[in-house]
């Protein structure tokens, strides 16, 4: 640190310009809504985006509050070294736009996961590079090629997992077909889990991406959107594990696909494997079959009535597996109802008004595993209370409340 800078007299310090793009980049913020939000001006932004600068202290803190990143991160000698985040679902004509703030912020929370959890296995064992989230997560990652075929590997993770999508119209007398949705995502979240690995959720547009997995040097963690419907959730959580079994890195975007062209953008082979492993687990070969066979002399259009409600999936879904399953006559009349269908609709955003309570905001977002892990390092004596408060980003007047609702179920 250093006296006088670029940007006037004061405490500064020397940071790289690599670091600047790295941190401004991550946050998804461009140079003109920084220098509107900070006062900064955009030529001196750029500039230290350019070249080595000494920054003063007053600068990075007003760029730090407005992109919510700590101070810290501009001190580093180097970027540090990320698993990439593949994008994938990209229609032919669809330009690569730059990510949105809230994209970027929920990629940032899942390699904060990722980080704290090995950290705390290293606080725990001693051990510097433990297993990709322990056994579990060792046996479910890099468990399955692209070659394989997805039915089989669907029915061996069912199993493992103890919840298929076979039994998904079932649930407590009275529940409507919503609340059947919910605990069917519910237990799915937690299968995924028992796996070894994290499963969080974050808002970000729709239309931009369904979700997200983070492999790379660590326990895998997966990041469903939450401004989603939670159908929709179900479907890109099992998509995403299924990168995840593949130890591949993932942003699935939605994108005009079809089932009579090769119109999908790159990935297409690792795509179609995990749409294929998520439809299986949902709607297994078995149980969808003899429930096209009970349906069979209805009007297509009350057979996906009938097996939307029976799966708890959208018509479109339960459609596209007819198809996959169906042959002669069937298949083409499936066929036919597809190409009526025309694109999906454009999703709405799902996220529920009112007040969610913190401890509550913070077990949906970051979800039960991780929240188990941060809170028993604390009760272990290995991280201190203020710890935790930093590494679930709560304050800890609601450790209370958030432990009852973790271990109560």
């Amino acid at each position: 640190m250093t006296g006088g800078s670029a940007g006037g007299k004061g405490f500064a310090l020397k940071v790289s310009p690599r670091v600047m793009r790295w941190v401004l980049d991550s946050a998804g913020w461009r140079d003109g809504e920084l220098a509107s939000r900070t006062g900064i001006s955009v030529s001196l932004i750029r500039q230290w985006r350019l070249r080595e600068s000494e920054i003063r202290m007053g600068d990075l803190r007003r760029i730090a509050r407005s992109i919510k990143w700590p101070l810290s991160a501009f001190m580093a000698a180097e970027p540090p070294r990320e698993a990439p985040v593949a994008g994938f679902r990209l229609g032919p004509d669809s330009p690569e736009a730059p990510p949105s703030k809230q994209l970027c912020s929920a990629v940032k929370m899942a390699r904060e996961i990722q980080h704290n959890a090995r950290e705390l296995w290293e606080y725990a064992t001693g051990d510097p590079a433990p297993p990709k989230g322990g056994p579990a997560a060792a046996a479910a990652a890099a468990a399955a090629k692209c070659t394989d075929d997805p039915e089989l590997i669907a029915a061996g993770e069912s199993a493992r997992m103890g919840v298929s999508g076979g039994a998904a119209g079932s649930g407590p007398a009275g529940l409507d077909r919503h609340g059947r949705i919910q605990l069917l995502y519910a237990a799915l979240r937690d299968a995924v889990e028992s796996r070894g690995v994290f499963v969080a959720q974050a808002g970000f547009p729709v239309g931009e991406a369904k979700g997200l997995a983070v492999v790379g040097e660590g326990p895998p963690v997966i990041v469903v959107n939450s401004a989603d419907a939670v159908g929709s959730r179900i479907f890109t959580l099992l998509h995403e594990y299924a990168h995840v079994m593949l130890a591949g890195g993932s942003l699935c975007r939605p994108a005009p696909e079809s089932l009579e062209t090769d119109g999908f953008g790159s990935g297409k082979a690792v795509e179609g494997w995990c749409d294929s492993f998520a439809s299986s687990v949902l709607m297994p070969r078995k149980e969808f079959l003899a429930a096209l066979g009970e349906e069979g002399g209805r009007a297509v259009g009350g057979v996906l009535n009938a097996l939307s409600q029976r799966f708890l999936l959208s018509r479109r879904t339960v459609l596209v597996r007819a198809i996959g399953l169906s042959e002669g006559p069937a298949k083409r009349a499936y066929l036919g109802r597809y190409r009526e269908m025309g694109p999906p609709p454009e999703p709405g955003d799902s996220a529920g008004g009112g007040h969610v309570p913190p401890d509550v905001a913070c077990l949906n977002r970051r979800g039960r595993r991780y929240v188990q892990l941060v809170s028993d390092s604390e009760e272990d004596g290995l991280i201190t209370e203020c710890d935790m408060a930093m590494y679930l980003n709560l304050k800890a007047r609601h450790f209370d409340g958030l432990r009852a609702r973790v271990w109560g179920g």
